[in-house]
């Protein structure tokens, strides 16, 4: 199963909704000064591709052109002399049942693009090492469900992709993985499926591994569906969505420390309520910490019969207060770095 398919079922009740599924993940922060953003946002063709920006989003500047959703998934190097992607560019045949989607790497004005993967298989989700010298991301390996599962490679391209995680019982996909600033551990989504009055269902947990794939802890229970994990700074915190019964399953922001307790809830009013010009609905989504530690970025979207949809990035303090609309576009999936800010 595909990453792209899991992000539509993650967020399949905002398609309902509003009519459309949108992609959601984020990636590691590391210490430094709060930089530029990456982002993705749909081009004049309806296209995802790749922005940059200040954190107040200004200086906004689009990176990638190609057809065909053309870039997914920007994170910021450490240094933040580059952002790593993924991109169905090289897919011979978008239109066949097997998609192909590479990793690449670019300077933060676009150029310089680099593929690290060879166009076999699905490769997706890439995050750095704090070091800068390794990008861990998703793939299926070519061989589903033996190959699927976390990968690490050279971020430069120079080593062969080495499988970290494979699922197992009823997983059926691993992805969304973040070393910690420490290097020492690997945070990443487990998808499951469970059996239930009403069908089969899906769920997701948080997992920690080492980078030699060995010590596999799970953090969070599996009835909060928990996903989209970005380690703070400082490597003591995650945070992350989860979709809860007593807010409709509808996604929220947590945090939780990184031995997995401590639960706390951020955002509040992330419900589906009342029936025709009453209804509302709420969700947030695509945590990301910034590299100082002091914000978390976020999306919030919302929907009322009055008012339509409206989508946009907001920042909050790590406890949940002190939010701030920062846009009301369709930019998600913000990545938060120490590149230089444009004056």
């Amino acid at each position: 199963m595909s990453t792209h398919v899991r992000r539509a079922l993650a967020l399949a009740c905002l398609a309902l909704v509003v009519g459309a599924a949108l992609p959601a993940a984020t990636t590691a922060s590391f210490p430094g000064p709060n930089g530029r953003i990456a982002f993705m946002r749909f081009d004049a063709n309806g296209e995802f591709q790749v922005w940059v920006a200040n954190p107040d989003l200004s200086h906004q500047v689009q990176l990638t052109h190609g057809p065909g959703s053309d870039a997914w998934f920007p994170t910021w190097s450490p240094d933040g002399t580059r952002i790593a992607f993924s991109s169905h560019r090289a897919d011979p045949d978008p239109t066949d049942e097997v998609e192909i989607s590479d990793l690449y790497t670019m300077r933060p004005d676009g150029t310089e693009v680099r593929k690290l993967t060879d166009s076999r298989w699905f490769n997706g989700t890439p995050s750095w090492s704090p070091d800068g010298r390794s990008l861990v991301f998703s793939s299926d390996g070519g061989n589903y469900p033996a190959g699927q599962g976390i990968y690490i490679v050279a971020s430069d391209g120079s080593t062969q992709p080495r499988q970290l995680t494979s699922i197992t019982g009823r997983a059926i996909w691993h992805e969304l993985a973040k070393v910690s600033p420490d290097g020492r551990r690997i945070v990443f989504t487990e998808y499951r499926t469970v059996d239930a009055p009403e069908g089969q269902l899906e769920q997701s947990a948080l997992f920690t591994v080492r980078l030699d794939g060995s010590r596999l802890r799970r953090l969070t229970a599996w009835e909060i569906s928990a996903n989209d994990a970005d380690w703070s700074p400082d490597g003591r915190r995650i945070v992350f969505s989860a979709r809860l019964a007593e807010n409709d399953f509808i996604q929220s922001i947590m945090t939780v420390d990184a031995e997995g307790g401590q639960l706390r809830l951020l955002t509040d009013g992330d419900q589906a309520r009342g029936e025709g010009a009453d209804f509302r609905y709420q969700e947030s989504f695509n945590p990301a910490w910034s590299p100082d530690g002091t914000r978390i970025m976020f999306v919030r979207a919302t929907f009322t019969e009055a008012d339509g949809f409206a989508m946009g990035l907001q920042t909050m303090k790590p406890n949940g207060s002190g939010r701030v609309a920062l846009s009301f576009g369709e930019e998600h999936q913000p990545d938060w770095g120490s590149a230089p800010a444009i004056p």
